[in-house]
């Protein structure tokens, strides 16, 4: 794998330097591509109406950044990919051009504040929106606007079907829970009465061929996340990243239903992979940040592949460094 630049960014000055001794950590553009904006795994730039976003290996848990993860920003690149030609039919969506880590999309002239959450399981999670997490460890009953009966175990598919939970879009910290008369209300304050009837139908649309389309390939969509924008001309479409194992929950469906009787966790394709070892190691995003082994780093790699193998019948390993990466930015702008 090339290597990056030794750098180490302010933002990870709280992990262990080893965390991210393998892939992609980071990308600089030229000045006049502008300021970058990084998030939790990608680095933008916005130029001339059209953002760039480069997808690392960043991965993050409980709010914090832990590590670098080899090949995952090219895996969740290509996923996006895939998965927005193949539901454009549904929605427009923001897309211009694929190039390894690197999209290229129209900007939004508006982005709806609202992470917009289907779920069909109530996989166990200790994240402060999760259904699961409010269900058994706060006991509620009533979450997201939403009457669960009692008796719901850890990983149970629900008994009313998917359901839509959505939260806020924070930029730093948690999200917080929303019910969807206050999701109806941010939506449509941003596009216009009749904007987040609009979203609901679109997102219930994806979600539905998302988790028919796993379940050819044997596996289940647990819950995902869908992030939507107003364009130009005042279009909704779907934005930044779509049916991604960083988006979405996904297990396999051939194992599900022993697991699930004897009360074990579901096999899994996501970064639950290592939640589920930091909390194992008593980390659940309070105090320093715990090294990560090569084993967790080699599974989680493996985590984000083999979805998109079962899908596509390819395997990503065709890396990038930084670099490179920054060139073939730069050439793209050049010859357009």
């Amino acid at each position: 794998m090339p290597a990056e630049d030794k750098r180490q960014p302010s933002y990870i000055e709280d992990a262990p330097e080893e965390n991210f001794r393998q892939g992609l950590l980071e990308v600089n553009l030229p000045p006049e591509f502008g300021p970058k904006t990084s998030g939790k795994v990608r680095d933008i730039w916005v130029r001339n109406g059209v953002r760039i976003m480069v997808t690392t290996d960043r991965q993050s848990a409980f709010d914090r950044l832990i590590c670098t993860i080899p090949l995952k920003g090219i895996v969740l690149n290509a996923t996006s990919a895939w998965w927005f030609k193949k539901t454009q039919d549904i929605i427009p969506n923001h897309v211009i051009d694929v190039h390894q880590n690197i999209l290229i999309a129209r900007q939004a002239a508006q982005v709806i504040p609202v992470e917009v959450v289907w779920r069909e399981y109530m996989a166990k999670s200790a994240t402060s929106t999760s259904v699961y997490h409010n269900y058994v460890d706060k006991g509620r009953r009533r979450i997201h606007g939403i009457d669960f009966p009692d008796g719901l175990l850890a990983n149970q598919r629900f008994p009313m079907g998917p359901i839509l939970t959505p939260s806020t879009k924070a930029d730093e910290g948690h999200d917080l829970e929303l019910t969807e008369y206050a999701a109806r209300e941010l939506a449509d304050k941003i596009g216009g009465l009749g904007t987040w009837e609009k979203v609901k139908d679109a997102s219930r649309r994806l979600f539905e061929k998302g988790s028919r389309v796993f379940s050819e390939s044997g596996l289940i969509l647990v819950d995902t996340k869908y992030e939507f924008g107003i364009d130009e001309n005042g279009e909704l479409m779907v934005i930044d990243e779509l049916h991604t194992s960083d988006s979405s929950r996904i297990w396999k469906a051939d194992s599900y239903q022993k697991r699930f009787r004897n009360g074990e966790t579901p096999e899994s394709f996501d970064k639950e992979i290592l939640r589920k070892w930091l909390a194992d190691h008593g980390f659940t995003g309070e105090g320093p940040v715990p090294v990560v082994g090569p084993r967790v780093i080699a599974q989680m790699s493996r985590a984000y592949n083999i979805p998109f193998f079962l899908l596509t019948g390819k395997i990503m390993d065709n890396s990038r460094s930084s670099q490179e990466i920054k060139d073939a930015i730069v050439d793209y702008f050049e010859r357009n």
